[in-house]
């Protein structure tokens, strides 16, 4: 394999593990009964997915440059997202807390079920809203939610 390949391979696990650090991390959240927000592992999500769109951009790759029998997409954040779709990462997260791990398994379990078509409605009708309208609708179905569980 060239060296291309195997950087943007490497990069694209990486950034995998860390979507999966962070779906358990926030899995663990929920799973202790508390809300989930933005902290250091997000950040480190983010970070690893713009090294990963920043390499395929910088390689500048040809129009035909193929992957396991995929060819990339010119469109560097659409090939990230193909490259993130080839790799298997591996969840170095272990159990939590012992009194919680069945239900943090159960939300990463329906965090990977795929989105149904009124779901889907949902997050288009969501996406539409303007970025302060839609962290208060965000916050109200947290909030919500938190007083119908409890």
């Amino acid at each position: 394999m060239d060296p291309t390949r195997s950087i943007l391979l490497a990069l694209a696990r990486h950034a995998q593990e860390a979507r999966l650090r962070w779906n358990a991390e926030r899995a663990a959240v929920r799973a202790r009964g508390e809300t989930p927000a933005h902290s250091e592992t997000y950040a480190y999500y983010v970070q690893a997915n713009l090294c990963l769109i920043a390499a395929i951009g910088a390689a500048d790759l040809p129009a035909d440059f193929r992957i396991s029998d995929i060819t990339l997409s010119r469109d560097p954040v659409a090939a990230a997202e193909q490259l993130r779709q080839v790799v298997f990462a591996y969840d170095p997260s272990g159990p939590i807390e012992a009194a919680h791990e069945a239900a943090r398994l159960a939300y990463k379990a329906a965090f990977a079920e795929p989105v149904t078509a009124q779901e889907l409605q949902y997050v288009d009708l969501i996406a539409g809203l303007s970025a302060p309208r839609r962290d208060k609708i965000v916050e109200l179905a947290e909030e919500r939610a938190r007083h119908t569980e409890a």
